[in-house]
């Protein structure tokens, strides 16, 4: 049996944190593809939107499986400007619904996820020379 280091064992661990957190991730914003706003065209750009950034929330998940170096500063970025439109959605009006959204339980999860997602992006892309 081959021997496995402690580093390579603390990237593995980081790539399946960053496969389960992005999945997560994906699985909280597929649930808001099911909004209705009041506004029958933000509804469908919302719906369109969390759908699309969901999507790419699995992709990352799968670049951080398979771990693909090239692609772990995309996914920060990712990540990064995510918690940046969170952010800025519950501090100015949201663009299409016109005022600030609410804090609710999908933000709060949603912030913790990108937290953690930065964290991990940031470690892979420093420290997995593979």
């Amino acid at each position: 049996m081959a021997k496995v280091s402690k580093e390579s064992l603390g990237i593995q661990t980081l790539r399946w944190a960053g496969l389960l957190g992005s999945t997560l991730w994906a699985g909280v914003h597929f649930d808001l593809t099911s909004a209705i706003l009041p506004n029958p065209t933000a509804t469908i750009i919302y719906r369109v939107f969390f759908g699309f950034v969901a999507s790419l929330a699995i992709i990352a998940g799968l670049v951080f499986l398979q771990g693909i170096r090239k692609l772990y500063l995309p996914a920060l970025a990712f990540y990064v400007i995510d918690l940046v439109l969170l952010v800025e959605t519950r501090t100015l009006p949201a663009l299409f619904v016109g005022k600030v959204l609410p804090i609710n339980p999908y933000v709060e999860i949603s912030i913790v996820l990108d937290v953690l997602l930065i964290v991990i992006s940031a470690l892979l892309w420093i420290t997995d020379k593979e």
